[in-house]
């Protein structure tokens, strides 16, 4: 697992009439005007790639395959994409996305009773909780998000945009040890990201894209979790 993938919804004032096409396409189903934002995350809470360009009702399995990252991903014939599968790599994710070959989402229903599949359930939870810690710290640092956001409408993704840099910035010198040599001249050290400023999805696409799922990358981890006995902890054993 070389990341962890999930949406944050970022509330905002309604946009104008005459900044968007639809007013309504940015309502969120959570009741409030949003900014669906797409990251992914490392071990150390670095988000390393984002996307904050997807409407507010858009749903984040539709939000991040509308995504170049999400489009290369999900294409298993791409060399960038084949080289991670090969390599055994992938994306943790939350059951809103769609399962592929590089995207491990939990089983429904917490396994239905299988103690194999709550078990996978158990440890792939474990890593993709990081996304959902990151983005809490990203929120705590910057009090920008504590309201809805009420910068125009066109500058909303430059500002969430550099409120990540300075996430990533702090999270790269979190000691004091660090911030003694902390590059004061040169801001970008330690914060890059891949950011994703033109992806946009339509407004007939909201809903889950279950077309994604042609993967039985879940399956084959629910084994290797059964093959080496790794039970959810304070979990016996049924044999």
């Amino acid at each position: 697992m070389i990341g962890a993938l999930d949406g944050v919804a970022f509330r905002q004032e309604q946009p104008l009439a005459a900044d968007v096409q639809c007013v309504a396409d940015n309502y969120s189903w959570k009741g409030f005007n949003e900014s669906n934002t797409q990251a992914v995350c490392d071990a150390d809470y670095k988000l390393r790639w984002m996307s904050c360009m997807s409407l507010g009702a858009c749903h984040d399995s539709t939000a991040f395959s509308s995504t170049r990252l999400g489009q290369i991903l999900l294409d298993s014939t791409l060399e960038p994409t084949a080289a991670l599968i090969n390599a055994g790599h992938c994306l943790v994710a939350d059951k809103a996305c769609a399962e592929s070959e590089v995207l491990a989402v939990p089983w429904p229903g917490s396994g239905r009773g299988d103690q194999w599949k709550d078990s996978y359930n158990f440890y792939q939870s474990s890593s993709s909780i990081h996304i959902e810690q990151a983005f809490g710290m990203l929120s705590w640092r910057c009090g920008v998000f504590w309201r809805p956001l009420r910068v125009s409408f066109a500058k909303r993704p430059s500002l969430v945009r550099a409120c990540l840099r300075l996430h990533n910035f702090c999270r790269g010198h979190a000691t004091a040890r660090d911030c003694v040599v902390s590059p004061w001249d040169n801001d970008s050290v330690g914060c890059d990201a891949s950011f994703a400023p033109t992806d946009t999805v339509g407004p007939n696409q909201r809903g889950r894209r279950r077309d994604c799922e042609r993967s039985n990358l879940r399956v084959r981890m629910t084994r290797r979790v059964k093959e080496s006995g790794l039970l959810r902890p304070g979990v016996g054993s049924m044999f």
